[in-house]
């Protein structure tokens, strides 16, 4: 009975393989796939044609702007004595601020 039993797992166990070798041949052909689809979108001569129908082309010019990094603006508290107090509080939460 036991042999019954073992043979049965073994031949449910080779099905499951053979099920996830299948798959796995399956997601790998549709990698290859997509792998070529990737390659044939990013290609030069396409979007050098996809450039041209939207107008698109070399610059004549080359410039290099800098930004400075924008700066907060300090705002004055409207209550001072308020502001005070909540610093004799919290100071921890005052210096962090700072």
């Amino acid at each position: 009975m036991s042999y019954v039993l073992l043979m049965s797992s073994l031949t449910g166990l080779s099905y499951a393989v053979s099920k996830a070798r299948a798959q796995r041949e399956a997601l790998q052909e549709e990698t290859m796939r997509l792998d070529d689809r990737i390659a044939a979108l990013r290609s030069e001569d396409r979007l050098s044609e996809l450039a041209a129908r939207l107008g698109m082309r070399e610059p004549e010019q080359f410039a290099i702007v800098r930004i400075e990094s924008a700066r907060a603006a300090r705002v004055a508290p409207r209550f001072p004595l308020l502001s005070s107090l909540a610093g004799f509080f919290a100071p921890a939460l005052t210096h962090r601020q700072q």
